[in-house]
């Protein structure tokens, strides 16, 4: 990947370019090794090499170190990727039901602000199905969910696949995932071991040439999201009618 986490600041990332400038290059004048402090892998903080100090600066990557017992990095297994809830909770609640009236009175800030972290485009779809997979789940109910959580999760939820228009525009050329860091293993974790801080991976693949999903070998890219919790009080631009059309079609009762 192009990005990681500085050794010693973990909000802080680094690219090749900037972490040798910081702490010089793998070999000294002398052509002996000198003793770098690691960066680190985004997803498990793990120290990660760098690949390619023999080629040129463009080139160059982060890597995670050949490990036959490698750690749960959801960078690295791929098998990390569906995100779910492992306990029930009750079917209805009181805070549930605020909470989920509170999203539909913001939903068109919580759609801008997922196209915005999509590159710039979701489709109204895409965002109904992850809305009923919140009502399936019971997301509602669930911990000390905040409103301004519920996006997030939305997000690691799916499979962010390119987007290709029938003419062929591209509206979304790469892959997204987004992935919590390897403290959430399910859902249910997010609350539990991050105390509901947790960081927020987003990881940007090549599309498979032959198709499928992409693996490690494809990962470009991952850029650190903290959560923003203010993202609500900010000012977007409204949807267009059809995806407003949609969403009263999908869920006449949440529209007066």
């Amino acid at each position: 990947m192009k990005t990681a986490l500085h050794p010693y600041n973990v909000k802080k990332e680094v690219t090749v370019q900037t972490y040798t400038a910081e702490f010089g290059p793998k070999l000294d004048p002398q052509s002996r090794h000198q003793n770098r402090p690691r960066a680190r892998c985004p997803g498990y903080l793990e120290p990660m090499i760098v690949v390619g100090n023999d080629r040129p600066l463009h080139d160059q990557i982060f890597s995670h170190p050949r490990d036959a017992n490698p750690p749960p990095c959801p960078l690295r297994n791929r098998a990390d990727h569906k995100y779910v809830f492992l306990h029930d909770v009750p079917v209805d609640t009181a805070r549930g039901r605020a909470l989920r009236a509170d999203f539909f009175e913001h939903w068109q800030t919580h759609y801008a602000h997922m196209r915005k972290l999509l590159n710039g485009y979701m489709d109204v779809d895409d965002f109904i199905a992850v809305i009923k997979e919140a009502d399936h789940s019971r997301l509602w109910s669930r911990g000390n969910l905040q409103e301004w959580e519920v996006p997030y999760i939305f997000l690691a939820w799916k499979e962010w696949a390119p987007v290709i228009k029938k003419k062929g525009q591209l509206l979304r050329p790469v892959w997204l995932r987004f992935w919590f860091d390897s403290r959430v293993r399910t859902l249910d974790d997010i609350w539990i071991r991050t105390q509901g801080d947790p960081r927020i991976i987003k990881a940007i693949y090549r599309n498979p040439a032959r198709g499928g999903s992409p693996t490690l070998r494809h990962l470009v890219d991952t850029k650190t999201l903290y959560i923003d919790q203010a993202f609500l009080q900010a000012q977007y631009r409204p949807p267009v009618d059809y995806v407003v059309l949609k969403m009263r079609q999908a869920f006449p009762r949440d529209f007066p």
